[in-house]
């Protein structure tokens, strides 16, 4: 087997995806999860993002960002670079949406695949 990168949610469920729902103008949602390799392999420059899953603005409003003690550390904007990752061992991150004032939640879900690339044999 090789490396595996599984997205799961903070109880440890497998997602492919992860829905904040329709966020309010001038609120904000946030999510812990968790990147593990369930391979058998070590996983080497791993990084995760946010994708829009569907039509919808909530891209421009995604920030990702590590786990720091069980709170998010400094958000940003794209990919966080998590580095190697051996067998079995995973890596806490957060996901958050922040919609500006003003912005409509009405038909507009925010909804995200939460992308790993790696490499690994």
């Amino acid at each position: 087997m090789s490396a595996i990168i599984e997205i799961q949610n903070d109880a440890g469920e497998p997602i492919t995806s992860y829905n904040f729902g329709a966020v309010a103008g001038g609120a904000y949602q946030q999510a812990k999860l968790i990147a593990k390799n369930v391979g058998n392999q070590a996983a080497s420059s791993v990084s995760l993002y946010a994708q829009r899953l569907s039509a919808n603005d909530g891209i421009d409003f995604v920030q990702i960002a590590p786990d720091v003690g069980g709170n998010p550390g400094a958000y940003q904007v794209g990919s966080l670079v998590v580095g190697d990752l051996a067998a079995d061992t995973e890596y806490a991150f957060w996901v958050k949406v922040t919609i500006p004032t003003g912005t409509t939640p009405a038909g507009n879900p925010r909804q995200f695949d939460i992308i790993s690339e790696y490499s690994g044999t």
